[in-house]
């Protein structure tokens, strides 16, 4: 929800998924306490990769596609996710 565009964001990818034929019912919006999204906040990759971890199994999920390095415009939390993953 980094500057107030969570709403925004989530219409975005529910859209995005609506064009990839992604049913609504796998898609998981995740509002954990330790990862809000933020611009100077850090997001434990260990945290992130045990949900993903979780979710993989439950979905049977086989391709996981994510940030590069940098992430888009240098995002720290694009960074962590992909360290996560």
């Amino acid at each position: 929800n980094a500057d107030g565009k969570g709403n925004i964001r989530k219409e975005e990818l529910y859209h995005a998924c609506t064009t990839l034929k992604i049913p609504r019912q796998q898609i998981r919006i995740l509002d954990h306490p330790d990862l809000q999204d933020g611009f100077d906040n850090t997001w434990s990759s260990i945290l992130i990769a045990k949900i993903l971890k979780e979710e993989i199994a439950t979905w049977g999920i086989d391709l996981l596609i994510t940030f590069d390095s940098y992430g888009i415009s240098g995002h720290r939390n694009h960074r962590d996710v992909r360290n996560g993953i």
